[in-house]
């Protein structure tokens, strides 16, 4: 029987989630916003990310957090959104209550909104990220220091 665990243990920790390192953006109306600012990937002008909405008080559903991947594009201020999935505790911890993967609607990103202030610290990350040379960590580090 303790063979047995030799192998099942490590295949345990293969399925646990990986951790994200959340990023504050900023907050209001009784949530905030953050990015995993290493998922951050660029293919052209669009730039696709991981955010997360904490809330402060849980929805009908028993929703605190909403996980979703963003996709925004940089140069004509867009933004799309191609999966979501709401969680029953904060940081998208506890149980997944939906998870759903969508073909969202190319959106205006509105000037002054929560969403202006994610795309430019994305669009910033990824252009920095996209500088040749090995002042690259340096630039990405003051940039996120700036925030």
């Amino acid at each position: 029987m303790k063979k047995n665990w030799l192998w099942i243990a490590p295949l345990m920790l293969l399925s646990l989630p990986a951790s994200a390192d959340w990023t504050y953006v900023d907050g209001g109306d009784g949530y905030e916003r953050y990015l995993d600012l290493d998922s951050v990937r660029r293919e052209g002008a669009r730039v696709r990310v991981w955010e997360v909405d904490d809330n402060a008080q849980p929805d009908r559903s028993g929703v605190i957090s909403l996980r979703s991947r963003t996709e925004y594009d940089c140069t004509t201020r867009m933004y799309r959104i191609t999966h979501v999935s709401g969680h029953t505790s904060h940081m998208t911890l506890g149980r997944v209550v939906f998870s759903e993967a969508m073909d969202g609607n190319w959106e205006p990103v509105s000037p002054g909104t929560l969403g202006e202030a994610s795309m430019q610290m994305v669009c910033e990350v990824a252009d920095l990220r996209s500088t040749p040379g090995d002042e690259l960590q340096a630039e990405v580090q003051g940039a996120l220091q700036d925030e």
